[in-house]
């Protein structure tokens, strides 16, 4: 039951962060505070996931086999979101739907790697 609460109690912080980043960067007062906010945001969201990645790579304890499914995962965000999502006005995909990708390959890995002692990087 205790695994369960925090697996709820995670997946509640990260929807209210990227619902955080959303309402904060979306009334920003010029669109290009707007653009700033929005390419920060995902900027460290990607350094995040990176940084989960050399966690996995440098751990001793995880398979080679699920290092490789971790990078493939990490390599299959940008695509998957032009797939998936709706494109801004540049043809990018949106914000929110990108870094909803990103954060998805951050619980793949914590589902892959946390049984190998990886710390868990969804909330860094």
């Amino acid at each position: 039951m205790k695994h369960k609460l925090n697996i709820l109690a995670i997946a509640l912080a990260l929807s209210t962060s990227s619902a955080y980043a959303v309402s904060t960067c979306d009334t920003m007062p010029t669109k290009q505070q707007q653009n700033n906010c929005w390419s920060n945001v995902i900027t460290d969201e990607y350094q995040q996931a990176d940084e989960y990645v050399i966690a996995v790579e440098e751990s001793k304890k995880v398979p080679a086999v699920v290092k490789a499914q971790v990078e493939a995962k990490r390599q299959e965000i940008a695509p998957a979101a032009n797939h998936d999502c709706r494109k801004d006005s540049l043809g990018y995909p949106e914000n929110a739907c990108l870094i909803n990708h990103i954060q998805r390959f951050k619980e793949f890995t914590y589902q892959k790697t946390s049984k190998y002692g990886v710390r868990d990087k969804r909330l860094d």
